[in-house]
Order: structure tokens, then sequence, then C-alpha cells
């Protein structure tokens, strides 16, 4: 009898354990932790994963596990409640209150990135969740480090119980076409890309004009006089936005009668720069990238007189480089980048950029998949949201 009362027991701490282990938090992304947990938890109750009517794991359970505060738990449960999914039973404990009706029409979208480091993810997030609730359709996020990753997680559409996806490609998934192309064409779900193209796949699409933008700062550089210019880029050329803005940079140049330059290469070789690792390398006056910029700086017989950036973390790298040289910025050197990220505005020397809006992109793509879901057929759309370029100090006359 004792033997079957402690067995009993430890079933059912195996049992909770793994509904506990089924939630994992990212301490350094952009969404605030209670919002990673009603996510989470919304993904399981959805799926199928926690079943209707089975007990989830209490408050300090998830407080243990998670290593999050009690009232982080409370708000993330507060919501979840709120939008039907669980119910709290007075004494017994919080249970799954989620019900699909049979043959039911998934209401559930997934929003796919490689994370969310910035917060310019973050603002196209926020735009497609506040489309889609107007249409009635919950938003879940999932993070994929890779392509296969990506691949898995739309391998589980329908296990999942997703209606769609918006999908911000990983660099690795934007290259050449591959036989894996085929791997998202045979999703059973219409999917909408932001901010890059995967080559090969024929679907919606939503992008900056990143051309436009380019073509713009380009411009501006020129204009102030100067001949000599980099454009200062990661080693993956492949991805939309990067080769928009590269061809930006050729063709103002040579309408200008001005020799394009070789790119500098930063970063390891076929490794985007996020904004997490470019903050961390900024820091590190002998991190490899500031090392890296400061070769091409002192091995030029020409030294260069302005940089374009492919975007703003790289710039900020670029300037972090000049520094331990000891060139001001812009009186030695003109530098300018891309996004207007926050910090653009506030470094030491305000940073000329082109501002997107990511809010609408992510707003915008909700739209296209919405009506792909009311089983529009027309043909694949490619939309380009507008930049503004923003002059500040980083860039000068000659």
């Amino acid at each position: 009898m004792y033997v079957q009362v402690c067995t009993d027991k430890i079933c059912r701490i195996n049992f909770l354990m793994n509904k506990v282990t089924d939630i994992s938090l990212a301490d350094d992304s952009f969404i605030s932790l209670h919002v990673q947990l009603h996510n989470q938890l919304r993904q399981l109750i959805h799926s199928g994963r926690w079943a209707n009517a089975t007990r989830i794991p209490s408050e300090n359970e998830l407080t243990s596990h998670l290593n999050i505060s009690r009232s982080t738990v409370r708000l993330a449960l507060q919501q979840a409640e709120l939008e039907g999914l669980i119910e709290r039973i007075a004494g017994r404990g919080t249970f799954v209150a989620y019900v699909p009706t049979h043959g039911h029409k998934s209401r559930l979208i997934a929003f796919v990135t490689g994370g969310i480091d910035a917060e310019n993810h973050l603002l196209m997030l926020n735009g497609a969740e506040q489309e889609v609730r107007t249409q009635g359709y919950q938003l879940v996020f999932k993070t994929a480090k890779n392509q296969e990753e990506e691949l898995r997680i739309f391998d589980c559409a329908e296990q999942d119980d997703l209606a769609g996806f918006l999908l911000w490609p990983n660099a690795n998934s934007t290259q050449e076409a591959t036989s894996d192309v085929a791997r998202y064409q045979n999703v059973p779900a219409p999917i909408v890309l932001m901010d890059r193209k995967i080559a090969g796949l024929n679907c919606d699409c939503v992008t900056s004009d990143n051309y436009g933008g380019a073509r713009a700062l380009m411009q501006h550089l020129v204009g102030l006089g100067h001949k000599q210019i980099i454009f200062m880029t990661h080693e993956i050329l492949e991805i939309f936005p990067v080769m928009e803005r590269y061809r930006a940079y050729c063709e103002v140049l040579e309408e200008a009668g001005i020799p394009t330059l070789e790119p500098w290469i930063i970063g390891q070789p076929n490794t985007e720069i996020g904004a997490s690792y470019a903050l961390q390398s900024s820091l590190d006056p002998q991190s490899l990238e500031i090392q890296q910029i400061k070769r091409y700086m002192t091995s030029n017989k020409q030294r260069p007189t302005a940089i374009f950036a492919l975007n703003d973390w790289l710039a900020l790298l670029g300037m972090r480089a000049m520094k331990q040289l000891n060139l001001k910025v812009p009186d030695a050197i003109s530098i300018a980048g891309f996004d207007d990220i926050d910090l653009a505005v506030h470094l030491e020397v305000p940073l000329t950029t082109v501002a997107q809006n990511p809010f609408l992109i992510g707003k915008r793509a909700a739209q296209l998949l919405l009506d792909r879901l009311e089983n529009n057929t027309d043909s694949a759309r490619l939309d380009f949201i507008p930049t503004e370029l923003r002059i500040r100090s980083s860039t000068s006359r000659i």
C-alpha cells in the first residue's frame, strides 16, 4: 500500500513536471516575459498538447521552473483566462478550458522569426498582431534559429492547428533556390514573407523600399561631394534587402561617374550580424568586427571619405572603430546607416540613416495573409513600404 501511494505521487509529480518543461522563455528577447508565457500557453492549448479539462502547472511551479516573479505568472494567466483558454477552480487548481468545435476553422496564425532581439522585430510583430485581432484571429510567435528549425515549424502546421504563417526568414533560407523550397510550397496553409524573399518560393511578400531608401542616402552622400564611398556589409549578400541596397549604391555612383569600390565584408563567414551580437561587439574594443573595420581603413591606399553601412548596427561598429583610430565623425569620415533604430539619434554623433516602418510591414503582411485565408487565388504580390531619409550629424560636406 505504501509503495503504491508513493508510486502514484511520483507519477503525479512527473506528470506536472512534464507540463512545466513544455515552457521555456528567452531572457534576451525584446518581448516581455509575461507576454512570452501567455504566447506559449496559447500555443500549447490551441495545438491540443494541453488538452481540455487537464490541469496546468500551479503558479508556484511556473515561478520556480521559469525563475520569474509570481506577478509575471499571474499576469500571463489572467490574459489566458480572459481569452477563455483556462479556468480556475477554487481548491483544485487551474485547468484548460479551450474546446475546439468539430470541423472548426482555425483562428491561429504563427509569426515565425529567427528571434526578436531588436525593436524593429517587435514592431513588426505588434503590427501583425493588431491586424489579425481585428479579424478575430489570434497570433502566436515562434523562433527558428536556422532553416531546418523553420521548416520543422511548417511541417507541424496541421498538428499545431495553424491557419497561416507570417515569416521573417532566416538568412540561409533566402539564398539560392534549393530542393527545400518544395517543403515551403507543400505547407497546407498560406505563407506571407516579411522583409525578405525566399529564392524560388512563389508567395506574397511585404518589404521596405530598400532600393529607394538607399538611393536617397547615396544621393545625399554624393551631393556632399563624396567620391570615395564604401558599402559596408556582412558576408551574406544574397538577402533581398542587402541586394537592393547595394544595387542602389552601384547605380547612384555610376550615374554620377564615380567608380564603385569593393564592399567591406564584416563578421564571420556566412553569418548575419544581429542586433544583440552587434551591440556586444561594439562594447568590446578587441572584437573581430571592430578589428576588421580598422584593418580595412588602414590598409586602403586611398582612404574612403564616407561609409554606407548596411544597417545602423554596422554603422555603430564603424563609429567605434573610427574612434579607436582617432578619426572624428564626420570631420574625417562620414558614416550613414539604415533602419533608424532607437539608438541612432542618441549616439555621441547622431546617425544619418534611412527609416523603415516595421510596424506597417507586419500590419500589411497580416492583411495579405487574411486575404489569402478568404480564398483569394490571385497571383503572388510583392508590396513595398516607403522609407524616409533622416539626415543627422554623422554626415557632412567633404
